[in-house]
């Protein structure tokens, strides 16, 4: 948009966007094509108005919109102050959102942004379709941004609302479990956190913590900070990821994992002991104490001893930035796959193998990050990164399952795993989340990265061969959507969380 104007003359956007409900009242509009007019594509440029050519106008229209796709229509205004919509653009984008609708057969929304002249600063707001009536909405520049609000929500009192309404059905779960187990929590934790995680004696220890991070720019660590990660998979892999990633400055976590500290698991867990053991602790509180010894004071870590699959975990799923499955079944990748696709989040998968050469009886290691693209595109299952016939052995009866995974391994014992694999594998994918919050790793098409040993070498699969259009569980994501008919009435869009992400 820069390039394509003279000195202070304004100019014009267009994002092409497809909707994706995350609830009743929460929608985002993901871009899916983007167009910047060229000067021969303007009846008027200058610095006190623009008018598009009509034949350009009409072609980008019927191009994008007979898809479905919304309108997200930007200009700039002169100057550097932060913008605000005039009474013009008030009455040609009421305008608009009225023509939209009435020339259109699919129900197309108008978001409309302003910016300063450097495209800085800006506002977004969004039109009912009659064109009577506009709403703020917020911009985030990327998904795992957070945006600013432009209406006033007491977001203290939402929290503790939302912290309660978590503790209650938090309960009810553990509860269950505990009786199931005849185990009683208390026994596991200790009694008093601070008597174990020393309290820090000023915010200066944490600024002199991250000093050495200072290159990758005061932005960055701040969005870490308030990155908020669900982590599905708190066994080998998660457990050094999470660790990994705390110490980069992650503090918002929602730990999911079923499954309780074994013997076998203590070969690569960090800090897990004998006794965590003998007392039966969840692998999920087992992460939450390595993150609360890194940062005893100012985080947030909601440990939910479940399947990805439950209620519980599924609402906090929605509301996380980032999903990270790090499970040893393809089941779970599966079910996070589906979330991913569903609440629209990012996606890390991590996982490692180990087998035997049958040439020469010598052990083939690999360890595979995966990050499919955001909204489709490719997914886990198209990609064959998942299989879906293992998925469904998985899903059987106990003892099915039980007797598949004795197939070719000790009893009792799962696929063979060592921890310095493990800890290649979760410091890459640490790696990956870092490259995207400070944005020197470009993920819009995703990756597959594989790591093989003894050879020392990592393979990186070429996406595009990735893409399935005809994906039964990609594709097909548009049908996870909650029908928004009538999101028009006023009292409802009022009431709505809406974001534009670019």
């Amino acid at each position: 948009m820069l390039e394509s104007r003279n000195i202070n003359e304004e100019v014009i956007g267009f994002f092409f966007c497809k909707s994706h409900q995350i609830s009743k009242l929460k929608i985002r509009y993901i871009p899916k094509a983007w167009v910047v007019p060229l000067e021969d594509c303007y009846d008027l440029q200058s610095n006190s108005g623009l008018v598009l050519a009509q034949k350009f106008h009409s072609y980008i229209l019927e191009k994008y919109l007979q898809d479905g796709l919304h309108v997200v229509h930007i200009h700039t205004h002169i100057g550097e102050f932060m913008p605000e919509f005039s009474s013009v653009d008030d009455y040609y984008e009421s305008e608009y959102a009225n023509f939209l609708t009435h020339s259109f057969s699919q129900k197309i929304r108008l978001v409309s942004g302003v910016f300063n002249q450097s495209l800085q600063k800006g506002k977004f707001r969004i039109w009912n379709r009659r064109g009577k009536n506009y709403y703020p909405v917020e911009f985030c520049n990327s998904y795992l941004t957070k945006g600013n609000f432009n209406y006033d929500v007491n977001l203290d009192i939402e929290a503790a609302e939302i912290n309660q309404l978590f503790d209650d059905q938090y309960q009810e779960i553990f509860d269950n479990t505990t009786q199931k187990n005849n185990y009683c929590f208390q026994d596991t934790m200790p009694s008093s956190p601070k008597a174990i995680f020393p309290q820090p004696n000023s915010y200066n220890h944490q600024n002199l913590m991250f000093a050495r991070q200072k290159i990758f720019g005061d932005t960055c660590q701040k969005q870490l900070h308030e990155l908020k990660i669900s982590l599905i998979g708190c066994g080998g892999i998660g457990a050094v990821f999470a660790e990994t990633l705390g110490r980069l400055g992650v503090k918002n976590w929602v730990l999911i994992d079923s499954d309780r500290i074994e013997i076998v698991n203590l070969n690569r867990m960090p800090g897990a002991t004998h006794k965590m053991v003998e007392q039966q602790w969840y692998k999920v509180d087992y992460v939450k104490y390595l993150i609360k010894k890194i940062y005893p004071t100012g985080s947030s870590i909601k440990a939910i001893p479940t399947s990805c699959n439950h209620e519980i975990a599924q609402t906090e799923i929605a509301l996380s930035d980032l999903i990270v499955v790090a499970t040893d079944n393809h089941l779970s990748r599966k079910q996070a796959q589906e979330l991913a696709l569903t609440y629209m989040r990012p996606l890390v998968c991590l996982g490692t193998h180990i087998n035997i050469n049958p040439s020469d009886n010598t052990p083939r290691m690999f360890c595979r990050v995966t990050v499919p693209p955001l909204g489709g595109g490719w997914c886990l299952m198209c990609g064959n990164i998942i299989s879906l016939q293992k998925a469904a052995v998985e899903s059987a009866p106990t003892a099915i399952n039980q007797m598949v995974n004795r197939a070719g391994y000790i009893e009792g014992v799962n696929d063979p795993a060592v921890f310095w694999l493990n800890s290649i594998c979760a410091s890459t994918g640490v790696g990956v989340i870092h490259g995207m919050v400070s944005g020197f790793l470009n993920l819009d098409a995703g990756i597959d990265w594989i790591y093989e040993f003894p050879n020392s070498v990592w393979h990186q699969t070429d996406t595009k061969y990735l893409e399935t259009p005809d994906c039964y569980f990609c594709s097909q994501s548009d049908g996870l959507k909650i029908e928004t008919e009538d999101i028009d009435r006023e009292s409802d869009v009022e009431n709505m969380d809406l974001g534009v992400m670019h």
